[in-house]
């Protein structure tokens, strides 16, 4: 059937339409950046037009009182009135396990935002289309986040309150289950498998990043501003538990980084180099053939000169930008054009690369995985360690189009030949 998730791009956006579209479902990636905005309305209608369930896991660009709820009423109002227009029979949202118990005053604090995000629900439940609003509980990779809310100078001040954290690939899972589920009218609860204290957790934390800092105890600390008690965190008895423990995670999380370090530390590019690895890209093999092809008719005397086309893809830069949230991090936008025939070498990109294509269709596959033929609206993703060892066009005849996001270490390279 045809799903639209709303804020498809985003964290856990991407990873709920990653999981749909493998279930063999078609899926719409929504957002500002693919023309959908819920708070404009642009785009909606086009989008709607067919689905029978709509994902909502677009969150508020700012966490103030007063653009959190302008963000989470409006959007909410604009989607739900498109819904109705549209027929869409099921509305899944995402929401925050303890909402209800979040929204207490505080200098500084995120209650406005949960007085927002109750805002979002109770505009869902008087919306009269069937509804399934999955509350989750805080995201592994909020942590930081958390550490840097409460940071010194050489210490950071926590409340010891109970935390039942989860990671957002388990928390994509169970929105993308609720989705192809039938609407519960009411709410379902996720979580983590562990329950820890947030000093335990921030101290696990630091602890796996090589971080010396101390984690002091203090009760009236609070979850950002807002005071909390050993219920006002965690979910009730009957919530749906992810599989990832923590301590997977971290672990995880760390060979990750050794790996970016040691990425990092094996080259630099100059603009120069960059631009040879962009000839990589695009197929730097098939230009060398070309060059082969050509010296060998300039050569010959018994056979008439015949102009080859070049198969050599085309790749137009689109945008580069440090990632201030994420230090060391840039993202690389581009654009590929495959000519008829056209065939990559093997390769690894340094890199998180999301593929998605405009026109025509590719082939790709890393290495242990299956080989796919990819069109119009569909993706693909590779990870820093995969070995692509297709990419190619489908067509001899037609050209292919594809724009490629790549989330990578500031300076090094995107692509690394291989065997």
């Amino acid at each position: 059937m045809k799903i639209v998730v709303i804020g498809g791009t985003g964290l856990i956006g991407s990873k709920v339409v990653t999981n749909l579209r493998q279930r063999g479902h078609e899926v719409v990636a929504a957002s500002p950046s693919t023309g959908v905005n819920t708070l404009t309305g642009e785009g909606l209608a086009e989008a709607l037009t067919g689905a029978q369930v709509v994902v909502d896991v677009a969150n508020s660009p700012s966490f103030e009182d007063k653009p959190a709820m302008d963000f989470f009423a409006t959007s909410g109002r604009n989607l739900l009135a498109a819904e109705k227009v549209a027929g869409v029979k099921h509305h899944v949202a995402l929401s925050v396990v303890g909402t209800d118990r979040l929204t207490g005053s505080g200098p500084g604090s995120l209650s406005g935002y949960f007085r927002a995000k109750m805002a979002q629900e109770n505009l869902i439940k008087a919306s009269g289309i069937p509804f399934t609003i999955v509350h989750a509980t805080q995201f592994f990779e909020f942590v930081k986040s958390i550490t840097q809310s409460a940071s010194g100078d050489s210490t950071i001040r926590l409340s010891p309150v109970l935390m039942q954290p989860m990671v957002s690939d388990d928390v994509a899972a169970a929105v993308a289950d609720a989705a192809l589920g039938k609407p519960m009218n009411g709410m379902v609860e996720i979580a983590g498998p562990d329950q820890i204290r947030q000093d335990e957790l921030v101290r696990q934390y630091l602890s796996a990043q090589g971080d010396a800092r101390k984690v002091v105890i203090d009760a009236n600390a609070g979850y950002f501003g807002i005071t909390v008690n050993d219920q006002s965190l965690v979910p009730g008895s009957n919530a749906h538990l992810g599989p990832t423990h923590f301590a997977e995670w971290l672990n995880r999380s760390k060979t990750q980084k050794t790996t970016d370090k040691q990425s990092t530390s094996a080259s630099s590019l100059s603009g120069k180099a960059a631009q040879v690895v962009a000839l990589l890209l695009c197929g730097i093999v098939f230009a060398g053939l070309s060059f082969r092809d050509a010296a060998a008719d300039e050569s010959s005397t018994d056979k008439p000169k015949v102009a080859t086309e070049s198969k050599e893809a085309k790749v137009t830069p689109l945008l580069s930008k440090d990632l201030k949230d994420f230090p060391g991090k840039e993202g690389l936008m581009i654009t590929v054009e495959y000519p008829p025939g056209s065939v990559d070498p093997i390769h690894r990109h340094n890199a998180h690369g999301f593929i998605y294509v405009l026109e025509g269709s590719i082939v790709m596959q890393v290495r242990g995985g299956k080989e796919v033929t990819l069109t119009p609206g569909q993706t693909f993703y590779e990870g820093p360690e995969d070995v692509h060892v297709v990419g190619r066009n489908a067509s001899q005849t037609k050209a292919a189009k594809f724009v490629v996001f790549f989330v990578k270490n500031k300076g090094a390279p995107v692509l690394v030949p291989a065997k």
